[in-house]
Formats: C-alpha cells, structure tokens, sequence
C-alpha cells in the first residue's frame, strides 16, 4: 500500500509540475499577443486621428481659397474692361 500511495505522490507531482509549466507558457504567450495589438491599435488610432487633422485642414484650406476666389470675382464682376 505504502507503494501505490508513493507512486501516486509522484504522478501527481509530475502532473502538477506540468501543469504549471503550461501555465507560465500559456501566460508568456498571452502577455507577448497583448503588446503587439495594444501598439498597433495605438499606432493604428495615431494614424487616424493625423488623417482627420490633415482632411480638416485640407478642408478649412479649400474653403479659404474659395472665400478669396469668390471675393476676387465680385471685385472684378463690376469693373470696367477698357
């Protein structure tokens, strides 16, 4: 009896030990997986936002140089061509 209670102490230890082993693995690739997407979302939301800045600018920059076209055809609208 002392036998089988001394062999299953040492399968139950090799099991555990196991265990434990992929379970750091398992950890290790789950912390390793986690970086690269929080950077990339980060970097991907970086990019996003400088395309919204440079879309508005390209907007407001648009819209000034139709206000400038439009004034400098009301100006010339009324002049005499001689």
């Amino acid at each position: 009896m002392d036998m089988n209670n001394y062999v299953l102490e040492v399968v139950v230890r090799d099991r555990l030990a196991e265990m434990r082993a992929r379970g750091e693995q398992s950890a290790r690739v789950r912390a390793a997986s986690l970086e690269p997407r929080s950077l990339r979302f980060a970097r991907g939301q970086a990019l996003i936002d400088l395309g919204r800045r440079l879309h508005g600018a390209a907007e407001s920059s648009r819209m000034k140089m139709e206000a400038i076209e439009s004034k400098s055809k009301k100006a010339t609208h009324g002049a005499v061509h001689g």
